[in-house]
């Protein structure tokens, strides 16, 4: 029923948004249309998942056919090593208790299986998927130096937080359908909490222990959820949310989709929104700047100012479900943006 029910959604909102133009790549293989972003370099490959090491200047890429590499920040590949193929097209990156150190967590939305492998790509540990991912994120819970793990599950499977060796520490399938996950302090309290959202359309947040503590309204269906790097005046985080409303059209018409976003602080006060062309399938918030990156299903990749709410960046053509991050080098002006589209993965410098 709950798979289903998201694929009928994913559907209708792309039947529904009209209106949208994408430009044609060039015969390099990069993007036609570019603005407020200066592209660093590319490297074309079958690239889906994206993931930059923390300051250390390097940032690993996956393919959906088992292939992982590592890139400089001139966009050279120093090395490639395999994982198995099919279990993955999505990377992020945990911080592992003791000598594990950095690993990749490479999984699929829908797949069966989240696997934990150390940065020369041995696997470490695999947890199964049981009615598909919907989406991974690594978080010091309890500030500790090292990540936890924490899984969205599709259907009734709920919501899965796991420590650094992949055991599970709890559970909860008081949610279903849990689009997204992250971490952070949203709540001020000097510690971070689990935030998702689900089939209700919600924000939800978790305490560390597993206890559900509140729900926040964004005033609509919340799907994509990220957490802001840096705390407000409160001391507080703030929480960006992407989702979907109906409205417009007559009475037995077709409504309309209207794609939106917006900030909310931990008490549920909304900063701003805005509205987006169509779905949002990847987010992730910059270090050190008040920049939100999205990808959308249409191909479309926007940088939004968090402090404004304003879009001061995109670029077009970066295929059907674009994967985003940034990569924080120690000692440089800015982090640099992101993006994997299946068909290359992108460096760009937000030039605005």
């Amino acid at each position: 029923m709950y798979l289903q029910r998201s694929l009928w959604l994913g559907c209708f909102i792309g039947a529904a948004v009209a209106g949208l133009t994408v430009s044609a790549s060039t015969a390099q293989g990069t993007p036609a249309s570019i603005k407020g972003l200066e592209e660093a370099w590319s490297v074309k490959g079958s690239w889906t998942g994206v993931a930059s090491n923390g300051d250390k200047g390097t940032i690993y890429v996956i393919d959906p056919y088992g292939k992982c590499a590592e890139v400089d920040l001139t966009g050279k590949i120093q090395r490639e090593f395999e994982v198995p193929e099919g279990s993955a097209s999505i990377l992020r990156l945990a911080r592992l208790p003791g000598k594990a150190g950095k690993a990749l967590l490479t999984f699929s939305r829908w797949g069966d299986e989240l696997r934990a492998y150390d940065l020369n790509g041995k696997q470490l540990w695999k947890y199964p998927g049981r009615d598909g991912i919907d989406d991974v994120w690594a978080g010091d819970l309890n500030g500790d130096g090292a990540d936890e793990v924490i899984v969205g599950y599709n259907g009734d499977t709920g919501l899965h937080v796991l420590d650094g060796s992949g055991k599970l520490l709890w559970k909860s399938t008081a949610i279903a359908n849990v689009w997204h996950v992250c971490a952070g302090d949203v709540l001020g309290e000097g510690k971070a909490q689990v935030v998702t959202t689900s089939a209700r359309g919600k924000v939800h947040v978790f305490g560390a222990d597993g206890k559900k503590i509140k729900d926040l309204d964004a005033g609509f269906y919340a799907s994509m959820v990220r957490i802001g790097t840096a705390p407000g005046k409160d001391g507080a985080a703030m929480v960006f949310v992407a989702g979907s409303v109906l409205g417009g059209g007559e009475a037995g018409e077709l409504q309309r989709i209207q794609i939106l976003a917006a900030a909310l602080s931990g008490t549920g006060m909304k900063k701003w929104s805005l509205s987006l062309p169509t779905d949002v399938v990847s987010a992730d918030v910059a270090q050190g700047r008040p920049w939100l990156a999205v990808g959308m299903s249409s191909g479309q990749v926007h940088v939004v100012d968090t402090d404004k709410g304003e879009i001061i960046a995109g670029l077009t053509d970066e295929g059907r479900n674009p994967e985003v991050g940034w990569a924080t080098i120690k000692g440089t002006e800015a982090p640099v943006l992101l993006v994997a589209s299946g068909e290359r993965s992108s460096a760009l410098r937000v030039t605005k």
